[in-house]
């Protein structure tokens, strides 16, 4: 199908599928001709993308030309309808062109609407790429799990728990950290065809220590000490932490911290439940954390909570990331 709309704000997944589909369909001698990469955030490229797509591949194979940020579908712009009307009949069948976003088409636009269309002619293809939100663990779980799945890897309930911790809805380095534990554990395991399975022990030995600093921040904010929580903070930044990794490890901690603390005051004694509430396996957990939140306030955890949030969605926007948590800490003392 020549038209593919990719969209969601996993970017490493969809280009991920963009390159599986080239190893497939593009010809390796042909490579370097037959595939093009465009920016939608530039005219001119867009309008070379339309020239492209109209140019049949060179030798054997398709051509693939994709264009992200691609403003067809999200944007009113009555020139870029009406030339996409106009080519998408005449794109040659062993021709794609894929469309890439990070929303949705926004489906007030009339462009959309004619896109629908096609899709629903089975002449496009609509395909998201959305990742879990950070408070989602249920979501995350089932997303670690699904990329899991296609490595041949089994995760236990502890060790799941770990690396959602550890990476959060962090898609490129989950996949990296994965594929680590897939050469580790084909290393140690016997039989080449064996289902691999992936144990707290090993997460341990395998995925990036992050984890000690985390909890570090975290048992500071716990305690109110917002300047050391910061100088934590600027220190993982500088040792290469990617600053949306480390806020995602923090909101997935205090979140659990939160909601102990809520149950814990609303009367609610039993374990399993609130190991189920709060998304964990171990209700060990719940005894320790329950000592740590004792004396901290329902409405400072919530706070800190929406701090969070807010700082997650900062520093999507390109904010700079010491600005943005002292900004949004600082006043929590």
């Amino acid at each position: 199908m020549p038209i593919q709309i990719l969209w969601g704000n996993d970017l490493n997944a969809q280009n991920t599928f963009i390159q599986k589909l080239i190893d497939k369909e593009v010809s390796k001698e042909w490579k370097e001709i037959n595939v093009t990469n465009l920016n939608g955030d530039d005219d001119e490229q867009v309008n070379k993308a339309f020239d492209e797509v109209l140019t049949p591949p060179f030798g054997d194979g398709y051509r693939i030309v994709t264009l992200k940020n691609n403003p067809i579908f999200t944007a009113k712009n009555e020139d870029l309808r009406t030339k996409f009307e106009k080519i998408h009949d005449n794109i040659p069948q062993n021709t794609y062109f894929i469309l890439q976003n990070t929303k949705k088409p926004d489906s007030r636009l009339k462009s959309t609407k004619f896109l629908q269309k096609l899709i629903k002619n089975n002449l496009a293809k609509e395909k998201s790429f959305s990742l879990p939100e950070i408070w989602d663990y249920e979501g995350q779980k089932r997303f670690l799990e699904d990329a899991a799945n296609e490595m041949n890897i089994k995760i236990d309930k502890n060790a799941a728990e770990l690396i959602i911790e550890s990476v959060g809805n962090d898609s490129f380095k989950l996949i990296n950290e994965l594929a680590k534990a897939k050469t580790y554990l084909s290393a140690v395991s016997s039989g080449s065809n064996s289902q691999l399975f992936l144990k707290s022990v090993d997460v341990k030995k395998i995925f990036s220590d992050h984890q000690s600093n985390i909890f570090k921040i975290i048992d500071l904010l716990l305690q109110k000490n917002i300047n050391e929580s910061l100088i934590e903070i600027n220190y993982s930044l500088q040792k290469g932490e990617p600053a949306l990794r480390l806020n995602a490890g923090l909101i997935s901690q205090i979140r659990i911290h939160t909601i102990i603390k809520l149950a814990v005051n609303s009367g609610n004694d039993n374990a399993e439940k609130i190991c189920n509430l709060a998304g964990i396996s171990n209700p060990k957990r719940i005894f320790f954390i329950r000592r740590k939140v004792k004396n901290v306030s329902q409405e400072y955890l919530i706070n800190l909570m929406s701090n969070l949030l807010d700082i997650e969605s900062l520093l999507k926007q390109g904010n700079n990331p010491i600005n943005v948590f002292t900004e949004k800490l600082i006043n929590l003392s």
